[in-house]
């Protein structure tokens, strides 16, 4: 039978409108998806009927029935006030105290289709595992209401209940400490206002009973369990381990082993009990802080937050939204206290200082020497250990790492062409790099530095493929493409202001200390989201500099290395890479961890003189890089003095490589 023939059909009334409250917001591209995978067609929905029951009602009058109950004024009053106190709450003390009202989606805030995705894939990523991931599956899944914010039914079943259980045992172990303690040091609990004084009372404090009450609830409802369902047994979750997460991580730590060192000093204390409570409370804090506090913040943020943020940035960026959520104050929160110095220290820290040589940004040291000999090994003929002399780079290293259009034109003497060879080089080392188990923040010094390794690594390719590729080289290439089809386009004011635009990126993103004539006198903003690079470079020096140390320091008998928590580890690349490949031989990575050299250590070394030849290059006003003509920006043809576009490649790469290698392995023979 054809369409045409089929009678029309019409939808309930408030189909329409329930579908789309089940659907959630979404935006374009999901509707035109969600039409594609479900086709069908419109239909038409039918009137609501009259609602009379919001009409006004005819107002009819009852005369006050009195009965004789043989109770006085007072009794009937008192039993009022009873009665309107126990059904005005929904809860005591956590726990139902009679029909309470089940979190349903609209006790969540309302949020944006792109934020809401963003959730749904932390909760579903490997790290958290929280909501189940259907893959493909996912939209349809989530389509249904009851799906859309449904959690893995582990979460009920055991997850929350093993939670509680190790919050009982941090609990229990602190208040234990607390009770073992001698008077004295018990008055000093209740009275001083040490940190770690406040956090024995904070912690002893913690009452357990209404979490445990809620993980069996929560138990009995693991099939159907979804994200509002999860909010009182979150919210009191957090609302507990908030007040000492702000602390810091290894802070609580340190306090904990600082509790175990006070109550040691003390006659006939029980060294064995006290260091097994240490043992046990350092290692239920951890649990706490990486199973909990960062486990369940996905739930927190989908809870509190507008917008998705990264852990641990959340608990920064969203202090406010966390604390309204949880009803306490930022003054329930204990944060960490700045000691005060004690002067006779303070002065003999001032007179060492004055001792110790003053940092020169961009120095060249041995470190630089070293990190060129390393260039040189990896990369024999470049170029490297002749900088100065401006190499050209690029045919060597174009078969290597296939650049981004606007690098072929570069000059030689450009400074931008030994500046982007080192990021890329640089960016292979971190793809082992980004496996070391780093522990800057363990580290006083290092951890107060306003940037974090990690976001140096984050953000490391993004100063060649956005700054670089997308934005300066883009310019470049225009500026030469049009200058080669248009003689006078350097004369035109299109052609002075984008030159200017290529001078002050240059100086901008990567050349800190580059000088010229600029074409124009307007001045472009530096409208970069990224840190800037000449810092990058330098806080990354500076920090490998101190773990360099340690690592040599601690070689010998491989002890632990304060900033690193696997550094005799073997190293780890993903993927192999042009220079991980190239160190797999100079360093033994097929031979037996016994006696390769192939470490996180060796890796963290190799990274560092790296480093500091390309801190030494951008940083340091001497270097090479501001001893050439500013203007030579791209290649020009000797013949015609027009730009050039393409040179000869090289292709001997690999067999100087292998040849270097054979060379070190006669000499070492012949020593």
């Amino acid at each position: 039978m054809s369409d045409q023939s089929s009678p029309k059909r019409t939808l309930e009334p408030g189909t329409l409108d329930k579908t789309r409250k089940n659907i959630g917001p979404i935006d374009d591209s999901e509707a035109a998806a969600m039409q594609k995978i479900l086709g069908g067609e419109i239909l038409k929905e039918r009137s609501v009927p009259m609602d009379t029951s919001s009409m006004p009602k005819r107002r009819s009058v009852h005369e006050p029935v009195v009965r004789a109950s043989g109770k006085i004024s007072s009794d009937i009053s008192s039993a009022s006030a009873s009665f309107g106190s126990s059904s005005s709450s929904a809860f005591v003390g956590g726990k139902p105290s009679g029909g309470k009202k089940v979190k349903t989606d609209e006790d969540l805030p309302e949020i944006s289709a792109r934020e809401l995705k963003l959730m749904d894939r932390c909760m579903m990523s490997a790290a958290y595992n929280i909501k189940p991931d259907f893959g493909l599956f996912n939209f349809i899944f989530r389509m249904s209401a009851k799906n859309k914010e449904k959690v893995q039914k582990n979460i009920g079943d055991y997850l929350v209940k093993r939670h509680v259980d190790h919050i009982q045992a941090f609990v229990t172990t602190i208040k234990t400490f607390i009770q073992i303690s001698p008077d004295a040091y018990k008055a000093k609990i209740a009275t001083e206002t040490d940190l770690k004084y406040k956090f024995l009372r904070t912690v002893g404090k913690w009452q357990i009973k209404d979490l445990k009450a809620l993980s069996f609830e929560l138990e009995d409802s693991a099939d159907i369990l979804t994200v509002p369902m999860l909010i009182p047994i979150v919210r009191s979750i957090y609302r507990l381990l908030l007040t000492v997460y702000y602390i810091g991580d290894q802070q609580v730590s340190a306090l904990i082993r600082e509790i175990y060192t006070d109550l040691g000093t003390y006659t006939n204390s029980d060294k064995a009990k006290l260091q097994g409570l240490a043992k046990q409370g350092l290692t239920e804090w951890l649990y706490l802080h990486d199973q909990i506090i960062k486990g369940f913040y996905p739930l927190l943020m989908r809870m509190c937050s507008t917008e998705y943020v990264e852990f641990p940035d959340f608990f920064k960026v969203k202090i406010a939204e966390i604390l309204k959520f949880l009803s306490i104050s930022k003054f329930d929160l204990l944060l960490p206290e700045k000691k005060k110095p004690d002067e006779k220290k303070a002065e003999e820290k001032k007179e060492e200082k004055k001792k110790e040589p003053r940092k020169i940004t961009g120095e060249k040291n041995e470190v630089v020497t070293m990190g060129l000999r390393i260039l040189n090994q990896l990369f024999p003929e470049a170029g490297f250990l002749h900088l100065e002399d401006h190499p050209d780079l690029y045919p060597y290293f174009q078969p290597i790492y296939n650049f981004v259009d606007g690098f072929n034109v570069v000059h030689p003497e450009n400074p931008l062409q030994v500046t982007i060879v080192l990021i890329l080089i640089l960016e292979d080392l971190f793809k082992g790099c980004r496996n070391i188990k780093f522990n800057i923040e363990a580290d006083e010094v290092l951890g107060a530095i306003p940037d974090k390794l990690d976001a140096v690594m984050g953000d490391w390719v993004s100063y060649y493929e956005d700054l670089f590729g997308k934005k300066l080289g883009d310019y470049l290439r225009t500026y030469v493409n049009t200058l080669y089809s248009q003689k006078d386009y350097a004369q035109t004011n299109f052609g002075k202001e984008n030159l200017n635009n290529i001078l002050w990126r240059m100086k901008y993103f990567f050349l800190p200390n580059f000088k010229f004539n600029a074409p124009v006198l307007q001045k472009p903003i530096n409208d970069t989201k990224y840190k800037p690079f000449y810092g990058r470079t330098d806080y990354v020096r500076t920090v490998l500099t101190t773990l360099t140390r340690r690592i040599d320091e601690n070689s010998a008998a491989k002890k632990t290395v304060l900033g690193v928590m696997n550094p005799w580890d073997k190293y780890v690349f993903e993927l192999p890479n042009p220079v991980s490949k190239r160190i797999d031989v100079l360093l033994g990575a097929k031979r037996d961890a016994s006696v390769s050299a192939a470490t996180n250590a060796n890796l963290i070394k190799y990274t560092y003189c790296i480093m500091s030849v390309l801190d030494w290059w951008v940083n340091n006003p001497s270097s090479p890089a501001y001893a050439t003509d500013a203007m030579k920006l791209y290649r020009v043809n000797p013949a015609d003095g027009a730009p050039q576009f393409s040179v000869e490649l090289r292709t001997d790469q690999n067999q100087l490589f292998a040849d270097g290698v054979k060379k070190a392995i006669e000499a070492k023979k012949n020593k």
